[in-house]
C-alpha cells in the first residue's frame, strides 16, 4: 500500500474512532494476573513525576521560534545534563521539537525514559510536554521464579533485579565511538547505545539468570531495538512482556490493532473504567503492531511494532497483545506471553532474539503550520 492510502486509511480511523462509543474489554480478576498492583504502582509514580513538567498554556507551535535554525529535519542533538540522563533533540514534519529520554535507574541500568514535546522550542528545553514514557517501562519485564508453584517476581526496567555490564555510545552510521560529557552537545544523524545486563533472580548481581544484550538505533522520532537474551540458569516464566508503550490518555487514548478490524476507545483524560479490582483491558489480540493516538492532537501517531509472533510464543496466552486503562491518566500497550498458571519452564541455555520499534508520525493535515 502506498504511503498516500495509507494516510487516507488512517484519517478515516481517527473519524471512525471519534464517532464510536467506548468499547469495553472483558474485564479481568485481578487475581488472574497476579502482580498486577505492582506494575500500576509504577504508573502512578510516572504520573508524580511528571506532574513537575513545566507546561505551557500557549501550547506548541509557537510561531515566535524558528525551530528549523536550532535543528536540521534530518539530525538530532544530542544533551546529557548530567550522569543520570541523555536528552535526544529531533525536529517533527510540523516543526515541534521531540524530545527523547534515555534515563538512568538506581541499580545502573539505561532505558527509554521517554517521549516528550518542547514547548519552549529551546535546546535543552525547560519547558516540556510528556506525550508518553514516565517510570514505566518500554523494553521488557519478565515476571518469574525459580520454582514450580513457587512465587512470581517481575525483573527487568523499573522492578529492578536487571544490573549493567557494559553501556557504550555510537554513532550509528560510521559505528566510531561517541562519548557525552554532562552538559556537552553533540550533532548526529542516526545514534547507537549499546549495553549489556544481566538479569538476576534477587536484588544480589551474583544471582544471574540471563545475560541480556540491547542495541538501539535512534532516528529522528523512532527508536529502534534488538535485544538477545542467553538464559544461564532455568527459571519458570508467568505473563510477561516483551515490548510495551506507556501513553498518556491526552495522546493515546485510540487505539488501532493493525491486521484486525478492532478499533478501540478508551475513557478520556481524567476518567478510567479500571477499579482496585478489576483491570480494564482492550484488544487481546494477534497484532505484531498497534497504532495510537488521542484527542490533545489527533495529527500524532503512535505505532508500536515487534518483528514476529514467536517473540510471544505464537500468540498462544490469553491476553496477547493489549492496551491497558490503567487510571485517569494513562493508557499502556504490552505485547505478552505465557500465562501465570502453566509455569513455563525457561531452560539453561535458551537464547531469544527480539526486536521492537517504535515511531511516531505526523499526519499532513498538520505539517508545516509554522
Amino acid at each position: 500500500m502506498s504511503r498516500i492510502w495509507i494516510i487516507i486509511v488512517m484519517i478515516i480511523l481517527i473519524v471512525i474512532a471519534y464517532i464510536i462509543e467506548p468499547i469495553n474489554s472483558v474485564k479481568v480478576d485481578v487475581s488472574q494476573t497476579k502482580s498486577v498492583k505492582q506494575e500500576k504502582n509504577y504508573i502512578e509514580k510516572s504520573k508524580v513525576k511528571t506532574s513537575k513538567i513545566k507546561t505551557s498554556k500557549a501550547g506548541i507551535n509557537k510561531k515566535s521560534i524558528n525551530k528549523t535554525s536550532l535543528i536540521k529535519s534530518d539530525e538530532m542533538i544530542l544533551y546529557r545534563p548530567d550522569d543520570n540522563e541523555l536528552q535526544i533533540y529531533s525536529l517533527l514534519s510540523d516543526n515541534n521539537i521531540l524530545i527523547t529520554k534515555f534515563q538512568k535507574k538506581k541499580w545502573g541500568t539505561w532505558d527509554i525514559g521517554g517521549w516528550y514535546l518542547s514547548e519552549d522550542g529551546k535546546i535543552p528545553s525547560k519547558e516540556y510536554t510528556l506525550m508518553a514514557g514516565g517510570s514505566s517501562d518500554w523494553e521488557y519485564a519478565f515476571r518469574i521464579r525459580t520454582e514450580a508453584r513457587g512465587k512470581y517476581f517481575f525483573t527487568g526496567g523499573s522492578h529492578g533485579k536487571e544490573f549493567i555490564r557494559t553501556f557504550k555510545f555510537f554513532n550509528a552510521d560510521d559505528d566510531t565511538n561517541m562519548p557525552i560529557k554532562n552538559g556537552e552537545k553533540k550533532t548526529v544523524k542516526r545514534f547507537k547505545i549499546l549495553e549489556e545486563t544481566i538479569l538476576s533472580t534477587t536484588y544480589e548481581d551474583n544471582t544471574p539468570y540471563a545475560k541480556v544484550r540491547r542495541e538501539y538505533i535512534i532516528s529522528p522520532s523512532k527508536i529502534e531495538l534488538d535485544t538477545d537474551f542467553k538464559f544461564t540458569r532455568d527459571i519458570y516464566m508467568g505473563t510477561s512482556y516483551v515490548s510495551m508503550l506507556p501513553i498518556t490518555k491526552e495522546y493515546g487514548r485510540y487505539a488501532w490493532f493493525l491486521g484486525t478490524t478492532n478499533i478501540i476507545k478508551t475513557p478520556e483524560y481524567g476518567e478510567t473504567m479500571a477499579d482496585e479490582n478489576i483491570n480494564n483491558y482492550y484488544g487481546k489480540t494477534k497484532a505484531l503492531s498497534v497504532l495510537m493516538w488521542g484527542d490533545k492532537n489527533p495529527a500524532y501517531v503512535f505505532k508500536v511494532s515487534i518483528s514476529d509472533a514467536n517473540m510471544v510464543d505464537e500468540f498462544q496466552n490469553s491476553l496477547k497483545t493489549f492496551y491497558w486503562d490503567i487510571n485517569k491518566v494513562a493508557n499502556k500497550l504490552y505485547f505478552s506471553k505465557y500465562e501465570n498458571y502453566e509455569d513455563t519452564k525457561v531452560k539453561k541455555g535458551t537464547e531469544w532474539k527480539n526486536n521492537s520499534e517504535w515511531s511516531i508520525n505526523v499526519l499532513p493535515e498538520n505539517i508545516n503550520k509554522d
